[in-house]
Formats: structure tokens, sequence, C-alpha cells
């Protein structure tokens, strides 16, 4: 299960997310700068091209929350 996004700013949900093993690819640094979140969740989730599922990529959106909440919409159906 995947946090929802939009009780949190991005560095808490970050860093909550973290604390699931069976999210990301095993590499996922600690969020430190909130304006590379982008480069944060696409080092979360690899290539989106790649990885096989729905997952949204992080540099078609502007805002953190809108693409967070698709990534969790995707996990929630998964």
């Amino acid at each position: 299960m995947i946090l929802n996004p939009y009780y949190m700013d991005v560095i808490e949900w970050s860093d909550k997310l973290a604390l699931f093993p069976e999210v990301g690819n095993g590499t996922t640094q600690k969020l430190e700068d909130p304006e590379k979140w982008q480069d944060w969740a696409t080092n979360l989730i690899g290539d989106p091209d790649d990885i096989g599922w729905d997952t949204p990529n992080p540099y078609d959106f502007d805002d953190w929350r809108e693409w967070a909440a698709a990534f969790f919409l995707t996990q929630e159906l998964m």
C-alpha cells in the first residue's frame, strides 16, 4: 500500500514511503531537496518505460502531489 500524499509535504511523504520495502527499486536515497522530487521519484520507480506497469512518469507532472496521487492509485490497483 502506498501512502496518500494529500496530508503531508513531499519530504514527509518520501520519508514514510521509504519505510515500505516493497516500494521502489531498493536504491532510493532520502529526498533532501523538495525541488528535486522528480529526480528522487525517478530513482524510486526506475525507468517508467521499463517497469511494465502503469506507473506515471514524474517528469510528466509539475506538482509532486499530482504525481504521487497517480502513483498511489496505480499501486492501490495492483
